[in-house]
């Protein structure tokens, strides 16, 4: 119980990293180079914080991946947000390779989680 308080704080920060650093980046970076390196940053620290919730879900005893995968709607639609709002922003900049080579990451990253959950054991 413990663990899983710590693991969601530190979620939480990484969130709120991310947003601040998507933001940063859309709005007061100027020099494109470094704005696209600040989205990317939000977005590596967003997917951190996923991953932290749901590593601390797991601890509890909560299987992430099937509660969203079996079509939970409002769970769906988070993640689909999220996912949508950064293909937003990565096409509004044409960065197509960048965000397709995020997503392929994400995949990969998924397939492994969902294929072994038990393989990050403390």
């Amino acid at each position: 119980m413990v663990a899983s308080n710590i693991i969601i704080g530190f979620s939480v920060i990484a969130g709120l990293m991310s947003c601040l650093l998507i933001v940063f980046s859309l709005f007061f970076e100027k020099d494109k180079k470094k704005s696209r390196n600040f989205l990317i940053w939000g977005c590596l620290f967003l997917a951190s914080s996923f991953a932290m919730s749901e590593y601390a879900l797991w601890l509890e005893g909560y299987n992430l991946f099937k509660l969203v995968f079996s079509f939970n709607f409002p769970l769906l639609v988070f993640f689909g947000v999220w996912f949508g709002f950064l293909i937003w922003i990565f096409e509004v900049r044409r960065e197509r390779k960048v965000w397709i080579a995020l997503l392929i990451l994400l995949v990969i990253i998924v397939l492994i989680a969902v294929s072994c959950m038990d393989c990050i054991k403390i």
